[in-house]
């Protein structure tokens, strides 16, 4: 048998990976590092949005407390791929593949209050009703005037884990409205 390096072969020589033909159209080969591996979907995302409105009625609206409450908008538009938008007992973001991987989420929000005098409120992302660590984030909001925050976290994701999104004030009766919110979950095998 004669002994040729995979290196030197060239075109009718060369062939697909072992395993191509059952791979899925879009998965890649990921080594285990034991020299085998398994094909996986390159990516897995999620992009859901509400509607955009900065006049009563407003995309969304929450009376704001100290205590954390869950955002639980409606969502008007998605696109994903691996991810299922649960909408009881309140909004989620449930990952349904097998393939663990780690997440990138942003979630990016137009907010105003109501009225009053300005107030802190903050967001925050949580994995399976644990808040992921570094996403919490603060603004404070006056009457009538909007601005934008983004929350951000990376977390290991597995399958039927979830994400959701929490909101608290510094004070109780903080009606926040919102013009629009935006979540993105982008998602790289583990």
């Amino acid at each position: 048998m004669a002994n040729v390096e995979h290196s030197s072969l060239t075109g009718s020589a060369l062939h697909e990976p072992k395993g191509v033909a059952t791979a899925n159209s879009g998965e890649v080969y990921v080594a285990n590092g034991s020299g085998s591996g398994t094909w996986q979907p390159i990516h897995r995302h999620l992009g859901a949005a509400t509607a955009f409105n900065h006049s009563s009625p407003y995309a969304y609206s929450i009376d704001t407390d100290i205590a954390e409450k869950f955002l639980s908008p409606s969502i008007a538009s998605t696109v994903t791929s691996g991810f299922t938008v649960v909408t009881s007992p309140n909004l989620r973001f449930r990952y349904d593949d097998a393939t663990s991987l780690t997440g990138l989420i942003n979630v990016t929000m137009s907010s105003s209050q109501a009225s009053g005098s300005s107030k802190d409120v903050e967001w925050a992302l949580f994995k399976n009703g644990t808040e992921i660590v570094g996403s919490r984030a603060i603004r404070s909001i006056g009457s009538g005037s909007w601005g934008s925050i983004s929350v951000t976290g990376l977390t290991a994701l597995a399958q039927n884990d979830y994400i959701e999104i929490k909101t608290k004030a510094s004070a109780d009766n903080v009606d926040v409205n919102y013009a629009n919110i935006y979540i993105s979950i982008i998602g790289m095998s583990a």
